[in-house]
């Protein structure tokens, strides 16, 4: 006879695919008529925009593009600035054949490089950290006893776990006037510009999930007079989220935010005009507690026991480790701007936990005594240890600006890096799926009514009870039992 049991599907999003891609992109560029001839280069900056997510058959594509500027000393004793566009399109192949799923994608700029070919003519070369990351809906079965007779004894067990039950995007755009700091003087010329989004705060509301935070916004002007002045500014911003499905309280969305266009421009009236497009990536987490018999036994029959396995990817937790940077410039001159072009974090494996790599390169603008500007480089980087047998997933921002402060000869440059570790662990859940069951047996007349017996090292009450033909309620009551018993303590077993 075989007994019901009840079956649910428990859906959910996977991690299928998680790839670092790096990319160099060069370009030539000619100066246009009119502009002086290049004497020097002295610099260059760049933005990086995400502008499309592509799922082929065997591979993830990403497009997008570099805004990249650069300044140089001209022939005729000026410092004039450049602009230009460098498309990239990146690709990485995967095994997702015959699936669908989303991509989230993170886009670093790790460096901006300008060389001087002629002197009508820039060498320029960028360097892309792109981290790639598809997510695929999954489904597993579970299995519950229902009304079983009274003679069976079922072993049941709860394994609350949060998993991942959607996952999507949204773009939008922020439009807005900032005011520029109090002591800045007109703006003759904007040289560069990039921005830095961060969620400061995100929560699930039932159907929706609302998120707010700012794009640090970091400008290098010239003032009228010609004086270089760099400025930080914050765009602020707020979005909600409709999803698909309604969430109870626990429920937790992840945001990964990447820069689709961005335009700053100086107005009239001594402000600087923003227009930014921004895309949420997110994952919504929600809590799932799964039933399931992990074993099951009778006094009176024999059972025949079908069992099955199902491995569940829980979300344990979302840490945010706060990484400092340092490094030291040597020079009497003095800094005019400075900024981090971070790396891609590097996870490396060891045994009982991982080691994730931060770093990058500090560049600065730096004027001599004598007025002449150059730019300066300086590596940086700092290791961080888990303990954790768990994947660990980590995405990199830095926290805010770059600053500069003067140590003895030189200079100390600080970063703040905000290391996002997501952890998730895959464990294979053993239940009982189904139970047929025997006929029933008459009495043994001559079982004894009462066992005594030792508990020993490692044995639980249900091994015990099903050992001995009892139930864990009977031992229990039988002894005054409010938890597992101590190791040879003797016990009074009665038998049903």
């Amino acid at each position: 006879m075989e007994l019901p049991f009840e079956k649910t599907v428990s859906r959910f999003w996977q991690q299928k695919l998680y790839a670092p891609v790096i990319r160099e992109e060069t370009q030539e560029y000619k100066l246009p008529e009119g502009m002086p001839d290049i004497e020097r280069v002295i610099a260059a900056w760049g933005q990086v925009v995400l502008r499309g997510k592509e799922w082929r058959s065997h591979h993830i594509g990403l497009t997008g593009g570099v805004m990249v500027w650069a300044i140089y000393a001209a022939a005729d004793g000026t410092v004039r600035r450049i602009e230009s566009w460098m498309p990239f399109s990146a690709r990485t192949e995967h095994s997702h054949e015959g699936e669908e799923g989303v991509i989230r994608a993170e886009c670093v700029l790790s460096g901006v490089d300008a060389r001087t070919a002629s002197s009508r003519k820039l060498m320029l070369r960028c360097q892309l950290g792109l981290l790639v990351q598809t997510m695929v809906p999954r489904e597993a079965s579970v299995y519950a006893p229902g009304e079983l007779p009274g003679d069976i004894e079922v072993l049941e067990r709860t394994y609350p776990m949060i998993l991942t039950r959607e996952t999507g995007e949204k773009s939008f755009l922020c439009e807005e006037r900032l005011e520029l700091p109090q002591g800045t003087g007109t703006i003759e010329q904007l040289l560069y510009y990039r921005l830095t989004p961060r969620v400061t705060e995100q929560k699930v509301l039932g159907s929706r999930a609302v998120f707010r935070g700012t794009g640090q916004l970091h400008l290098l002007v010239r003032e009228e007079g010609g004086r270089l002045r760099s400025l930080e500014l914050e765009l602020p911003f707020a979005q909600y989220l409709d999803l698909e499905g309604d969430y109870e309280e626990g429920a937790e969305v992840s945001n990964l935010l990447a820069v689709t266009s961005l335009e700053a421009e100086p107005t009239e009236d001594g402000g600087i005009q923003v227009r930014c497009g921004l895309v949420s990536q997110y994952i919504i987490n929600a809590p799932t507690v799964i039933r399931c018999a992990a074993d099951a036994y009778s006094p009176d029959r024999e059972l025949e026991l079908v069992r099955e396995e199902v491995r569940l990817p829980a979300w344990l937790d979302e840490q945010v480790r706060q990484v400092e940077l340092q490094e030291r410039l040597a020079g009497e001159g003095v800094p005019v701007d400075q900024i981090f072009f971070p790396d891609l974090p590097q996870v490396s494996r060891q045994p009982g936990g991982a080691e994730i790599r931060v770093g990058g390169c500090f560049q600065a603008l730096w004027e001599e005594p004598d007025g002449t500007l150059m730019a300066k480089n300086a590596r940086s980087g700092k290791s961080v240890t888990l303990l954790t047998e768990c994947d660990t997933i980590p995405f990199t921002r830095l926290s805010g600006p770059v600053h500069a402060s003067r140590e003895g000869s030189g200079w100390s440059m600080e970063a703040g890096m905000a290391l996002k570790l997501d952890s998730i662990c895959t464990s294979p859940i053993s239940m009982v799926s189904a139970i047929r069951a025997g006929e029933l047996r008459e009495p043994d007349p001559d079982r004894p009514s009462v066992i005594v017996r030792a508990s020993r090292s490692g044995e639980s009450l249900w091994d015990i009870a099903k050992y001995c033909g009892s139930t864990v309620s009977a031992i229990q009551r039988l002894n005054k039992l409010e938890r597992e018993p101590e190791e040879n303590r003797l016990l009074l077993i009665p038998v049903i």
